[in-house]
């Protein structure tokens, strides 16, 4: 039997009895092995999430050292995300007004060729596409959209090597340009870009886990969901807590702080565990899969929109769930995205 730890939880088959174990048994503890703290209980990842003295970045190193003075370490600079302080709130109502000026009615116009790629593909290209085209990207540019979503998503995603900044750097070039139009003001752009790439692993780890469970449900049943809008909403908010896409974020103290029996001190790190939080049965149905807080997901609808319109179309044009089988997940230390092809 294999022994889970919280960074191989995120790929394993199921790891969420070990999950609710966790939340109970260690709510928040230090970690040897990873020399950071981890916090699993909902009570805990409440506590980390809420106190604005648990950072999203180190101190002193808001941009990696690796992406310093490149167009990417620009980029990230800038990003509502990664931003703490008296910046945040400001580019993160910018963020929201970006949000509020796109149409998500159109989502479905912005559906690739469903015959023309493997299921991984399309999984991974939708999402990109899609707010691509919500944020009035011209359909030419369109087109080419994945493969600078993809680049930022990987050079940017938990352990990224130094060797991804360089593409990454040109596609944060490339879509500059691309939105440039669109957006004139920088911090709209640069919204604009966080936006259309962050999206990327964990709405495509929606739309798979989805249809995942939608090809272990009984056919009837997955008919009915498949069928009603509301319906298959809300079996995509379920997947979203009983099996995210997303399993982990960070934090860093700014200061000590006292969190129960617990001192984490000054420039310690702490692994939010949000599908531990999900499992805890003090969630009481709570989903903590996108967040609490200052730097909760501001496209946590979005997100749930883009894969549900995603997981109809590609039922309604073709996809049999009955030959649908899960080999595995994509490699990442946060990220839970099935492998079909």
């Amino acid at each position: 039997m294999v022994t889970l730890t919280p960074i191989t939880a995120v790929s394993a088959d199921d790891p969420y009895p070990y999950y609710a174990r966790l939340a109970v048994e260690h709510p928040l503890h230090f970690d040897a092995d990873l020399n950071c703290w981890v916090a699993a209980s909902t009570s805990a990842v409440e506590a980390v999430l809420n106190n604005s003295a648990f950072q999203v970045r180190p101190p002193g190193d808001v941009v990696p050292w690796a992406m310093r003075g490149t167009s990417l370490g620009d980029l990230f600079a800038h990003m509502v995300r990664m931003t703490d302080g008296t910046a945040h709130a400001p580019r993160r109502r910018e963020a929201e007004q970006v949000l509020e000026g796109i149409n998500v009615a159109a989502i479905a116009s912005a559906l690739p060729d469903l015959s023309a790629a493997p299921l991984d593909a399309l999984m991974f290209a939708f999402p990109s596409r899609a707010i691509a085209t919500l944020l009035g990207i011209a359909p030419r540019d369109v087109e080419g959209i994945e493969t600078y979503a993809r680049a930022l998503a990987r050079a940017i995603a938990p352990g990224a090597s130094p060797e991804t900044v360089a593409p990454a750097s040109r596609a944060v070039d490339a879509l500059g340009a691309i939105f440039a139009e669109r957006y004139p003001d920088e911090q709209r752009r640069y919204n604009a870009i966080g936006l259309l790439f962050q999206a990327y692993d964990g709405t495509a780890g929606l739309i798979g886990n989805t249809l995942y469970h939608l090809a272990i449900a009984q056919p009837v049943i997955t008919a009915r969901i498949v069928q009603d809008a509301p319906t298959l909403a809300g079996f995509v908010g379920d997947v979203a807590r009983l099996d995210p896409p997303v399993h982990n974020t960070r934090r860093f103290a700014a200061t000590e702080i006292a969190i129960d029996d617990a001192l984490v001190r000054e420039s310690e790190s702490v692994l939010v565990l949000l599908a531990a939080a999900n499992s805890d049965p003090a969630a009481a149905g709570r989903t903590f899969t996108f967040g609490a807080g200052a730097h909760a997901c501001i496209a946590a609808r979005l997100a749930t929109t883009i894969a549900s319109v995603a997981v109809k179309a590609l039922v309604t044009t073709g996809v049999d769930l009955a030959t649908i089988e899960r080999n595995g997940f994509y490699p990442s230390l946060n990220v839970r995205v099935p492998r079909f092809d």
